[in-house]
């Protein structure tokens, strides 16, 4: 192998930082909330969201621009233009009456008052947008918008809507994360030392991430040289399917030989299923509830590496660092079961 490992801060692809800020701000601020008689959730808007959208109302603040597009209000589908898509100025007014408690907590939430200013087929390519859902007290869906902002629009938030969650919201958690490894072959498992190399691959450099009180496991994208894991799913989507926090995140399995009939199996042909484990930042109760598809969680980064884990069989089997080696990366033993760094 030519390529030599090295510390994490790589030129792997990476969110600017302004944006992350501000679209983790605005999924915490609108997710999970209670809007007089509605429950919303919040989440970074997939492609499909935005090809849906027909018409935007424009708004001024004294923030920057802001843009929403009614997907569906009052259960129905939102009609903001007409039947040649021009836009339909009567219906988005409409519209705007409607969906009135969502503006004014989306304004809470910004600091800032928002003027309509129009309506237009398209916000703009460069804009952060959000998926705002509120549900009624039946539980069925009321509304679905789509709000695109700038990123680089000032988002220190004055004031948010009322929480869902009560008195234990202070209290500060720990995630962990997981991310599947190779399977190790038996004979190298029982070697395995300081300095050795656990190769990953070149991605995507996708990890599973447990949450405190919760039996879901969201899938989240490590970006090493910016320092954060982005949330590529809802971690409330998957509420109802409890997972075994030992299992693998991915179809690898470990491959068994058959025993010679004279006795023992061949153990040189065993290979045991491995994954990489890590610890990530705290956060509050309250900070947890509010997690949703987009939201930016920083690493545990510490001198430009992250401390790792590697468990298999079930039971931790080293400790080491994430590195990069090349394009990809890997982890590099620090130590072993029993041993201790020099």
């Amino acid at each position: 192998m030519s390529a030599r490992p090295t510390s994490l801060r790589s030129g792997l692809p990476s969110i600017e930082p302004d944006r992350a800020r501000l679209q983790t701000m605005l999924i915490s601020a609108l997710n999970q909330r209670k809007i007089e008689d509605m429950r919303t959730s919040a989440r970074l808007a997939p492609a499909r969201d935005r090809a849906a959208a027909t018409g935007w109302i424009q708004f001024v603040t004294d923030r920057g621009p802001v843009s929403i597009a009614p997907l569906l209000v009052d259960g129905a589908l939102a009609r903001t233009t007409t039947a040649q898509g021009q836009p339909d100025g009567a219906s988005a007014a409409a519209t705007l009456a409607r969906i009135e408690p969502l503006v004014a907590a989306l304004e809470a939430v910004l600091g800032a008052a928002l003027h309509p200013d129009g309506l237009v087929v398209d916000p703009g390519e460069e804009q952060l947008l959000i998926r705002l859902d509120a549900d009624g007290a039946d539980g069925a869906m009321r509304h679905r918008l789509i709000v695109a902002v700038s990123p680089s629009m000032d988002a220190d938030p004055i004031a948010t809507p009322q929480m869902l969650t009560g008195a234990l919201a202070g209290l500060r958690l720990r995630w962990t994360a997981r991310l599947a490894a190779p399977a190790i072959p038996a004979p190298r498992l029982a070697r395995l030392a300081r300095g050795d190399l656990i190769l990953l691959g070149t991605g995507p450099h996708v990890a599973r991430l447990t949450l405190p009180g919760r039996n879901d496991r969201p899938a989240g994208r490590i970006d090493l040289s910016a320092g954060h894991i982005l949330l590529t799913q809802d971690p409330h989507e998957r509420d109802d399917i409890v997972t075994d926090p030992t299992a693998e995140t991915t179809n690898i399995h470990a491959s068994f030989v058959e025993a010679p009939s004279g006795g023992s199996p061949d153990w040189s042909g065993v290979r045991v299923p491995a994954t990489i484990e890590f610890d990530g930042g705290g956060f509050t109760a309250a900070e947890l509830a509010t997690l949703g598809k987009g939201s930016v969680l920083p690493l545990p980064s510490a001198g430009g590496t992250i401390a790792v884990r590697v468990i298999a069989g079930e039971k931790v089997v080293a400790e080491g660092e994430l590195v990069t080696v090349g394009e990809g990366f890997g982890v590099l033993v620090t130590a072993t079961r029993g041993q201790q760094e020099d």
